[in-house]
């Protein structure tokens, strides 16, 4: 083959190696590179070796895969028709590495913000924002009892009878469900252990309403219902999964709840969470789900025990649906109650389920938001403290051609970027603290399960870091556009410009007072909390173990039964070593398992005719004899129960608490009295404090305890008293209890001392929230003052160092730059009075035993806040106590 033919081979095979690099690089260098190797070529025919011309095209391969990889990776190349946006992208880069301190304090902070935001924005967002997971969850509703003029209660559970006539009523009520929730023992074989299970009893269609089907198996059918039909169980994906180990052959097997056989259809999915509020404790969902053995319709319309779920049609208005339910209510009070007022509403699901969490949540998102802006004013700071160590380089940029243009958009890139890693470095924190936050929260905290960082919250806190960055960068920006070159030359010779500097002062004010307004809310809350530790809930928790059985009609028939069982029990665990006392009720306090109903005390001296108020509703509770002694419940007047058997002719024994004495008997004493409850009437032998069911710093509806004895209860919880750690108890409790009936299933095993906690999680986790966001917010207010004293000092270091030289004292230039630290503090107070008092406004619900607008703790607050701001001030200002004024005179 010719030499020439060879060299027009050797550049057709360079021009296809060129496609291997991007388009705008071959336009450029195309040309040349090709010129280099075909001289190469030539060279290599020259010297007569075809090797050295195979190896030269190898190379060139190679080359051009490296470099042709490496070209299309640069940022710059995909900008270059666009301007110098790639070129200032790389020196931002290089800018950036070379200043690796400023670098981890901009990122460490929009992490550390942004992570925050994004944890209190996740738990918003799928607690209150995000739709529930049904088919058109907008058309669901919940339905309450409002009582009315009847006895006090305006969120009651539905009778059965009321249920049947919502399923009746047509119209814009498409669907109706009743709802009834239990426990059952649950057991599988003769040699697994029974546990308790939550049941859930429902209306067969309670699926359909819901839009949803199990993973396997089916749901219920229509006729599904009532007495006589075949008992059937759908179980939920949890419950599967541990008891059954996700065996997929359980459907159409059967397993027993209560001694009863019932055959599985179904198997719930795993995002399948049903939660059901409750009247009055907290919602509640379910491990099993069971259809009612009766007809609706003909339970007493007395007994409010249900709550009612329906499905309107889609798309009609509230106010429609809230017509037709009222309807109803109509009907029901002009059949079963006389037209005495009661009336029924709906409330819609999602926000029924959230009502109780709603203002807590709304409070720490409004905390995340100023946690943001504070954020925000911090990295404005933190650019402009850049922007003068930079002036020298802005006016070097410009006497070399650069327009305002070009400044702003390096550093909007340079804010931009790090916006985008500390955004990105948030959203993992995120994940980590979304996990644990989770962890944290109740477990009766509505959709927890759902609470979980998703790419698409990763993607706006990521974005939001880019905006924060881009914001927080317009301000120097903005300063450099608008400076001309001789303002440059200037500021950089005296080491900054006044422009720039009352920017800074501007955004450390605003700081201040947003910090203000944080820290005020968060020492509120954290002081709400103190109150909450130190309330006194009428029993004293230290020292007790609880714990709930149930005696199931399969094995204890009647009550002598269950009597004989208690006594058992009772008589077991008080031998065991270091137990002093074992109680037994119906209702542990701050459990919210009491029941309802009204009581009268015929001829009380509280009495006033009016039928509301001399038939109040109470809460009531069974107890044996040793309870009040087991939980600590001061016994004021009188005693607690008698021993007495109840086949010995002894009348029925009631205690009642302080409240309900002091509402009847204000002057007088009410043992002995008649206290007519239901058809029974019985004898108060006793006065005790009031133990709280519900909340631990306030008291709920007056309470009457009734005898084990005379009305025993299947479902009891045992309250141990004992001189050693409770929870070291727990296994002999166990064995004493198997000893007994190897059946019984033990559940709810925990001190007192942990459900006191339980019940203070919530509070406790906003707690250390907001204080966390106020926190944070002072230390970047700090953070901005450290900043600006810092850059007062280092511009006026020439002007000082005169005054210096002119005979000035050191002290007195120190005192002078305090002052304007001082002055800017006092500034950002006043200016956050007004937050103060809308952040008041706003707390005002989740406050308990403190003013919103507590003096003590306000004045606290800003005296810290002027404390630590006033540290960050003096640190930097220390600086004018170093400076040598000949020395300094001299460099400058």
């Amino acid at each position: 083959m010719s030499s020439e033919r060879l060299m027009r081979a050797c550049e057709r095979w360079l021009r296809l190696l060129l496609h291997l690099y991007p388009a705008d690089f071959r336009d450029e260098m195309g040309e040349s590179l090709v010129e280099t190797y075909r001289d190469r070529c030539a060279a290599a025919l020259r010297r007569g070796s075809i090797a050295s011309l195979a190896w030269l095209w190898l190379r060139a391969l190679g080359d051009s895969l490296w470099n042709g990889l490496g070209e299309r990776m640069r940022p710059a190349v995909d900008w270059r028709r666009s301007g110098n946006w790639g070129r200032d992208m790389e020196l931002v880069m290089r800018r950036l590495v070379r200043s690796p301190v400023f670098v981890l304090s901009m990122v460490g902070t929009l992490t550390v913000g942004l992570g925050a935001f994004a944890v209190v924005s996740t738990v918003v967002d799928k607690v209150l924002i995000a739709p529930l997971p049904y088919a058109h969850p907008q058309d669901l509703y919940f339905v309450w009892r409002d009582y009315g003029p009847i006895f006090d209660l305006k969120r009651g559970w539905l009778g059965g009878t009321d249920v049947a006539e919502l399923q009746r009523a047509g119209g814009v009520i498409e669907g109706a469900a009743g709802l009834l929730r239990d426990d059952a023992t649950l057991s599988t074989g003769v040699t697994e252990e029974p546990e308790d299970v939550r049941l859930m009893m429902s209306s067969p269609n309670l699926f359909e309403l819901l839009g949803v089907r199990p993973m396997l198996g089916r749901g219920f059918s229509p006729d599904e219902v009532g007495p006589g039909r075949p008992p059937v169980v759908v179980l939920s994906y949890d419950l599967w999964k541990s008891r059954f180990g996700a065996n997929r052959s359980i459907v159409g097997s059967q397993i027993r709840l209560n001694g009863r056989p019932y055959t599985v259809i179904g198997v719930m999915g795993r995002d399948f969470h049903f939660v059901e509020n409750s009247s009055l404790g907290p919602p509640q969902g379910a491990d099993a789900y069971i259809t009612f053995d009766y007809r609706l319709a003909e339970t007493s319309p007395s007994a409010g025990s249900y709550a009612g779920l329906i499905r309107a049609r889609a798309g009609t208005a509230p106010q429609l649906v809230a017509a037709a339910v009222s309807s109803v209510g109509e009907t029901v009070d002009e059949r079963d109650f006389n037209n005495r007022g009661l009336r029924l509403y709906p409330v819609g699901a999602k926000s029924d389920l959230v009502s109780a969490v709603r203002p807590a949540l709304v409070v720490l998102g409004l905390a995340g938001v100023f946690l943001v802006l504070v954020l925000l004013l911090n990295l404005a700071t933190l650019l402009l403290v850049r922007a003068a160590h930079r002036e020298r380089e802005f006016a070097v940029s410009r006497a070399l051609g650069a327009n305002g243009f070009a400044l702003t958009r390096a550093t909007l890139l340079e804010g931009g970027f790090l916006g985008l890693l500390g955004g990105a470095a948030g959203a993992l924190v995120a994940v980590w603290g979304t996990r644990l936050l989770v962890a944290l929260a109740p477990v009766t905290l509505p959709r927890r399960e759902s609470i979980v960082v998703d790419w698409g919250i990763a993607a706006v806190v990521i974005g939001i870091g880019a905006l924060l960055g881009l914001l927080a960068a317009a301000v120097p920006a903005a300063w450099a556009a608008r400076t001309g070159l001789a303002a440059l030359l200037n500021n950089a010779a005296v080491r900054g410009g006044g422009a720039r500097a009352r920017m800074r002062r501007v955004l450390v004010v605003v700081q201040v007072a947003l910090s203000l307004v944080l820290l005020s809310a968060g020492g509120l809350v954290v002081r709400s909390f103190a109150r909450l530790l130190s309330a006194d809930p009428g029993f004293e928790p230290a020292g007790v173990l609880t714990l709930q059985v149930a005696a199931r009609e399969y094995n204890y028939p009647d009550d002598a039964a269950v009597r004989a069982l208690h006594a058992q029990l009772q008589r077991a665990i008080a031998a065991l070593p270091g137990v002093t006392t074992v109680g037994v009720t119906s209702a542990l306090p701050l459990s919210a398992e009491a029941s309802q109903t009204t009581v009268y005390f015929p001829g009380a001296p509280g009495n006033n005719g009016d039928r509301a108020h001399d038939h109040p509703l109470i809460d009531h509770m069974r107890a044996n004899p040793d309870y009040f002694r087991a939980l600590g419940i001061h016994v004021l007047a009188g005693r607690t129960f008698s021993r007495a058997a109840p086949d010995s002719g002894a009348i029925h024994e009631a205690v009642i608490d302080r409240t309900l004495a002091a509402r009847f008997f204000p002057t007088g004493s009410p043992l002995g009295r008649r206290l007519l409850f239901g058809r029974d009437s019985l004898t108060v032998v006793g006065v005790v404090d009031h133990a709280r069911q519900y909340d631990i710093y306030q008291d709920d509806r007056p309470q009457v305890y009734l005898r084990d004895a005379d009305y025993p209860a299947r479902t009891v919880s045992l309250a141990v008293r004992t001189g050693r750690d409770p929870l070291s108890l727990v296994p002999e409790v166990r064995a004493a209890i198997r000893h007994i009936d190897a059946q019984l299933a033990v559940s709810r095993v925990r001190s007192m001392d942990q459900l006191v906690g339980d019940s203070l999680r919530q509070q406790r986790l906003s707690a250390v929230l907001i204080a966390g966001f106020s926190l944070a917010a002072l230390l970047l207010a700090a953070m901005g003052l450290f900043g600006v004293v810092s850059g007062s000092v280092t511009r006026r270091r020439h002007e000082l160092a005169i005054r210096l030289a002119l005979g000035a004292d050191h002290g007195r230039l120190l005192r002078q730059v305090l002052a304007e630290g001082a002055l800017l503090v006092l500034l950002g107070l006043l200016v956050g009075v007004p937050g103060i008092y809308l952040a008041g406004r706003t707390l005002g619900g989740m406050l308990v035993g403190i003013s919103p607008f507590d003096p003590v703790t306000l004045c606290a607050v800003a005296a810290g806040l002027v404390v630590v701001a006033m540290a960050a001030c003096y640190l930097p200002a220390r600086r004018v106590t170093a400076i040598e004024p000949a020395r300094s005179l001299r460099e400058d």
